[in-house]
């Protein structure tokens, strides 16, 4: 499910009340806002012109080997979807290979950064 999907859920669900909350119409706004925002670039690295794009202009003098396309560059990184581990996947954890319970979670904690590509 994406970010957009839950939103409209969420959206949906609030709004399904006859007489909302003043709770209820802060987050139904919160999340009208949030479904309108799009994630914009804030500025762009041009390589190939060696200079930065954004509201000012702006540039410097590096040497350039190679043409790049712009780079975009965001106020906050893309957010990445956590999988998590289906009962399958638990299972094959053997439980009695660990010697302590701190071991088990450690074995499944290695198991869940390995599905969600992280260090």
């Amino acid at each position: 499910m994406t970010k957009d999907e839950a939103l409209r859920l969420a959206l949906e669900a609030l709004s399904t009340s006859m007489y909302p909350q003043p709770r209820q119409l802060n987050a139904i706004a919160a999340i009208k806002a949030a479904l309108e925002a799009k994630d914009e670039p804030v500025a762009y690295i041009n390589v190939e012109q060696r200079k930065l794009e954004w509201a000012k202009y702006m540039s410097w003098d590096t040497p350039t080997v190679v043409n790049l396309p712009k780079i975009p560059l965001y106020t906050t990184p893309p957010q990445r979807t956590w999988v998590g581990l289906t009962d399958e996947e638990i299972s094959e954890v053997d439980w009695k290979s660990n010697e302590t319970l701190h071991d088990f979670a450690r074995a499944i904690e290695a198991k869940l950064r390995s599905k969600n590509h992280e260090i």
